[in-house]
């Protein structure tokens, strides 16, 4: 895979303290949480190298220290079978093989080797969610075909606990689901349900075991929801809620924070808020993301988090934004 080189970006560095008001941004608005959060820690997001490539809906995963963007939909709302891959130590964009088809509102997942990418929206349109998965493995030049979900999904959301690949909520054949099914031995089977079904959610993970499953939304933007549930083994159980409402969002795990729930979309516009919360259900509040979207990808490297490319307002907006925060 050639990594295709450019100098990065010069930063501007901004006052870093999270204020919980409507901001107007770039034609998007900062949404107000519901609630203060327990602990606003102080620093900021940094520009980092732009995307070759504007997009949305995209999935996101980490091997090797480099950050696996795949599928997605452009400007034009066409479904997107690319494969971007961005190295944060060289601040370089490259390209991975080619998904089997384009696919929009997918999971994408590492289990430290091979990415894995599960279900999703074939094609461009929102009406034909699929089952299937595929792997990719390391230095392999396609993707291959593996067990697909009992069901098909669009706008869920999946993690690896350490062991097994854990794929929570989104949209089937029969609307929103709340069941959560586990990859295990190369079958897929449903080991919990979600007390409350939803869409355009985040899912994450400490790699020990557990699965955190964060915000989303019930069916339009006026359905948000802020709810927070672990799964581990056979059990689904909700631990909490962070301060702000939102779908269209991603997450990243940090061990001194827990799960931590970033940008989305509101009926006020696009959000930037990170808010986490751990196990017990205390919320911490990292600062506001430089350029409120939604859709958008989070992965951690090297202890810095990424936040990358999305739309800077609901609906079909697309963007090649990557900002980047190093985590305390």
């Amino acid at each position: 895979m050639a990594l295709v080189m450019a100098p990065p970006r010069s930063a501007h560095r901004v006052a870093a303290r999270v204020v919980l008001v409507a901001l107007a941004l770039g034609g998007c608005s900062f949404v107000t949480p519901t609630s203060p959060p327990a602990t606003v820690l102080e620093g900021a997001w940094e520009p980092g190298m732009d995307a070759p490539t504007a997009l949305t809906e995209v999935a996101v995963a980490v091997v090797d220290d480099r950050i696996w963007v795949a599928g997605g939909l452009t400007r034009d709302g066409a479904g997107s079978a690319g494969v971007l891959v961005y190295d944060p130590a060289a601040a370089a964009w490259g390209y991975g093989p080619d998904l089997p088809g384009p696919v929009h509102h997918s999971a994408l997942v590492s289990d430290g080797e091979a990415l894995w990418l599960v279900g999703g929206y074939a094609g461009g349109g929102f009406d034909a969610p699929t089952a299937e998965a595929w792997r990719l493995d390391p230095g392999a030049d396609e993707w291959v075909g593996v067990q697909p979900l009992p069901d098909a999904r669009g706008a869920g959301a999946a993690a690896w606990d350490g062991s097994r690949i854990v794929y929570a909520g989104g949209v089937g054949p029969g609307g929103v689901s709340g069941a959560v099914f586990a990859l295990e031995d190369g079958a897929w089977s449903q080991v919990a349900r979600l007390d409350t079904p939803r869409e355009h959610l985040a899912a994450t993970s400490n790699g020990e075991g557990s699965v955190f499953v964060v915000g989303g939304r019930v069916g339009g933007l006026d359905a948000n929801l802020a709810t927070a549930d672990l799964v581990e083994g056979s059990s689904a159980t909700t631990i909490g809620s962070v301060p702000t409402p939102r779908g269209g969002v991603a997450a990243f795990w940090l061990p001194t924070l827990g799960a931590c729930l970033v940008g989305g979309e509101s009926p006020g516009g696009t959000n930037a808020q990170v808010e986490c919360i751990d196990v017990d259900g205390d919320v911490s509040v990292l600062p506001s993301l430089g350029r409120p979207r939604h859709g958008l990808g989070a992965a951690v490297v090297d202890g810095t988090a990424y936040v990358l490319l999305g739309g800077n307002q609901p609906g079909l907006f697309v963007s090649p934004t990557v900002e980047a925060f190093t985590l305390p």
